[in-house]
This record gives structure tokens, C-alpha cells and sequence, in this order.
């Protein structure tokens, strides 16, 4: 019997639900595994002394893991800096581990064959022409346009009707413009899909699973951590503020790729902000719950410095420059 432990992030945790499922059905099919989930890991938790374990919640249970999946880069960093006396110090000196990936089974398998002690071969990505925006491995390139072209069809029917606030403007140009300019920044195509569906589970009525069962639950993840807490039935204009600093704060828990997304929609906004307050000045703010541009200018100037380390890059020297144009600051 293999015991494999899943460690993850406070952040990862939330926003996960589709991967748990895919571990759970694929452990179920094999009667040699058993799961333990080690869930919204925080600092605290990992510094928890030895003798105080069971008060953490955790009692013994790492003592019977084989191999362990962690969720992300963060959570791994963290592991590896557990201060010594505390539950997980040396863990992985101890127990063989892996990152936990898209494809669920596979990552299971991989984990099973580490703990047996036996060789993971992890297939390298194909090499993809530079020309190639839509790449992704194990299509042709016939494939990726049509995933791509399934993709436009998914976000116009989910979008249909909605228009961009205070204007007349189908809904569908912000998502198709940031897509656009995540095609800038990388040649992932999960991650372009996952840029144009990135507003589709906070403001229409699919889900999360309905974007995993069609595009897959990588695509899934990137829309998840890039969707905001609406609050529904809560007065937009008085959790404004909180919204934004949720956002702002999980861009600390956010991995590169998620980052991109972000880069992208904030960019595809600001350019439409500049534009609505050249024609409109001071009255363009009307249009917002939150109706205070200091605040929206606070909000931008903060993500675009979250962002910094794509400074380098087209898009957040035109995202700063419109934001300074607009705001000032």
C-alpha cells in the first residue's frame, strides 16, 4: 500500500477543487493508494514545533507518507525553509516528492513510481517555431487552431449580450483584446485561453467545470486564480475596495503564467480607461461603482508594481505609461 500526501498552499487550496477530484477518482481506481491531503497550508502551520503536532491538526500523518505532491513553486520553497524542530523540517530529505502538474493521473503514477523506488521519465515539451502562437504539446497545428477557434466560439456564447459598463460595446472585445496581448507574452496556448475566459466564471453563469470538461483543468486553475470574489448580494460599491486588495494580495500567490493573464487584463483596461476619460473627463467615473479616481489610480500603480518583473516587456511599459498618463502617478 502507498500512502501519497498532498501539500498545499493556503491560496492553491481554494482554487483547486477540479485537481482534488482528479487525484481522488484516479486513487480510487488503484486499490495500492491512499491520499492525504495536507490542505491551506500557512507559515504557522509548517513552523508548528514537534511536540505540539497535534494541536496543529496534522498529528503523525506525515509520518506514514511515501512520497509527497506538493502544490506549487511557493509551497515547495516553503518546505524547504521549514525551521528545524518544526513538523515538516527536512520532510523532503526524507519522503521523495514531485510538483504537482495538470494531468492528475499521471502525476499520481509518477508519485507511486518514485515511492517504489523506481525511475520517472517526464517527457520533455516538443519544440515549437517561434512563429507559433497557438503551441501546445501533442496537437498539430491544425488541432491548435481548431482548440483555439472551439475556444472564441466558448467566450462569445458565454459573453452574449454583455456589454463593456457605460457604453454600448459588446463585452467580447475585452476578452478577445486580452488574449491578444497575452499572445505578446507567451506562446503557451493554455494560458491564452485562459486569458480570453478570464472574466467567464465571475460574471456569467458557467463554472469553473465547465471550462475544465472542454479545455482542461490547467485552463480551469488560471481562470479560477484570476477570478474575483464578488460578493453577490453585497452593495459593489462598499466592497470595492476589499475586492481590489484581495486581488492585489494574491498576485503574491500567483505562479508566472497566472501573472500573465493578469498583465493582460489590466492593460486591455487601462487602455479602455484612457480612452473613456478622453472623451468623457472627470465624468467618466460615474459609470463605476467605485466612483473615486484617486482609488482606481491606487489600484492600477499598486498591481502594475505587483507586476514589475515583466518590466522588460511591451505590455507593462504600456500599461505604466497609460496609467501615468491617466492618473498621474
Amino acid at each position: 500500500m502507498i500512502t501519497v500526501g498532498v501539500v498545499m498552499s493556503n491560496a492553491y487550496a481554494d482554487y483547486s477543487s477540479h485537481i482534488i477530484r482528479g487525484l481522488c477518482r484516479r486513487a480510487k481506481e488503484q486499490e495500492n493508494v491512499n491520499l492525504i491531503f495536507f490542505p491551506g497550508m500557512l507559515d504557522s502551520d509548517l513552523e508548528q514545533k514537534q511536540e505540539n503536532r497535534q494541536a496543529g491538526g496534522y498529528g503523525d500523518a506525515i509520518e506514514f507518507v511515501d512520497v509527497l505532491i506538493v502544490s506549487d513553486q511557493n509551497m515547495l520553497q516553503m518546505l524547504l525553509e521549514c525551521p528545524e524542530g518544526s513538523i515538516f523540517a527536512n520532510v523532503l530529505e526524507r519522503i521523495p516528492y514531485m510538483l504537482l502538474k495538470d494531468d492528475a493521473g499521471k502525476v499520481l503514477e509518477q508519485a507511486c513510481a518514485l515511492a517504489e523506488g523506481r525511475s520517472v521519465e517526464i517527457p520533455e515539451p516538443e519544440e515549437v517555431p517561434d512563429e507559433d502562437l497557438f503551441a501546445r504539446p501533442r496537437l498539430n497545428k491544425a488541432q491548435r487552431r481548431n482548440r483555439f477557434e472551439r475556444a472564441l466560439e466558448f467566450a462569445m456564447k458565454a459573453h452574449k449580450g454583455q456589454v463593456r459598463k457605460g457604453s454600448s460595446v459588446p463585452y467580447i472585445v475585452h476578452p478577445i483584446e486580452t488574449a491578444l496581448i497575452a499572445m505578446t507574452l507567451t506562446r503557451d496556448q493554455d494560458i491564452i485561453l485562459a486569458s480570453l475566459f478570464h472574466d467567464i466564471i465571475e460574471d456569467t453563469g458557467y463554472s469553473a467545470k465547465d471550462i475544465e470538461d472542454a479545455f482542461g483543468s490547467r485552463v480551469a486553475h488560471m481562470v479560477q486564480m484570476e477570478s474575483e470574489n464578488k460578493r453577490k448580494g453585497q452593495d459593489a460599491s462598499e466592497t470595492w475596495k476589499i475586492r481590489k486588495q484581495e486581488f492585489i494580495d494574491g498576485l503574491d500567490h500567483k505562479s508566472r503564467d497566472e501573472k500573465i493573464i493578469a498583465l493582460a487584463d489590466k492593460l486591455s483596461n487601462m487602455r479602455a480607461t484612457r480612452q473613456g476619460y478622453l472623451k468623457n473627463d472627470e465624468k467618466f467615473w460615474e459609470r463605476f461603482h467605485q466612483k473615486d479616481k484617486n482609488m482606481h489610480g491606487w489600484y492600477y500603480r499598486t498591481v502594475a508594481e505587483k507586476l514589475r518583473e515583466y518590466e522588460n516587456t511591451e505590455a507593462w511599459k504600456e500599461l505604466d505609461r497609460l496609467i501615468w498618463e491617466v492618473f498621474e502617478i
